[in-house]
């Protein structure tokens, strides 16, 4: 395909030896062919949106599988709070509960590790519903996110086939031709 040539940034020379950074023929007229500059365009707009669009998956997998994992950990937040309300003056965090506060930076290390008491385990238990209930709260901004994407996809797919149709046309009439 003739986009593929552009994106190169070796150009073939005499004797098929390939000469590393020189231009095409078809890289040099690119901006002189319309039809080669709509194609390059298309395809700069699909990489653009293709490295986007990984990363804001990326963003929401990481923000949904948080809050997965903070909804699980309420239980045991909630169990805690229970045994404190009934007898006792401090708990210890589970490992696997101190390790999630550490890492999502709602306790220090010092306080995640040591014994906990009712304020101290009512702030986390903020943090982690806040943490659980964020992943719901931002899939309306990732929705709008969602749409633009679509739209770009669109416009650039829009392009990429009129440069197609075009194509198509044009080898049409040169076969014809012959």
């Amino acid at each position: 395909m003739i986009y593929r040539t552009l994106e190169t940034n070796d150009a073939p020379r005499l004797g098929g030896v390939f000469v590393q950074g020189a231009r095409s023929a078809s890289q040099s007229r690119a901006g002189d062919n319309p039809l080669l500059s709509a194609m390059q365009r298309a395809s700069e707009q699909m990489d653009g949106l293709r490295a986007s669009v990984d990363e804001w998956l990326g963003n929401a997998r990481a923000r949904s599988a948080n809050a997965r994992d903070a909804r699980g950990w309420l239980t045991s937040i909630d169990e805690m709070q229970r045994r404190l309300r009934a007898s006792e003056t401090t708990v210890s965090l589970p490992d696997g509960l101190r390790d999630f506060a550490v890492r999502h930076s709602l306790m220090s290390t010092s306080q995640a590790s040591g014994a906990l008491g009712a304020a101290a385990l009512d702030s986390l238990s903020a943090g982690v519903q806040s943490m659980a209930s964020g992943a719901s709260e931002s899939a309306t901004v990732e929705q709008i996110e969602l749409k633009q994407f679509l739209s770009r996809y669109e416009n650039a797919l829009t392009l990429s086939n009129a440069v197609t149709a075009k194509l198509r046309d044009i080898m049409s009439k040169i076969t014809a031709s012959l």
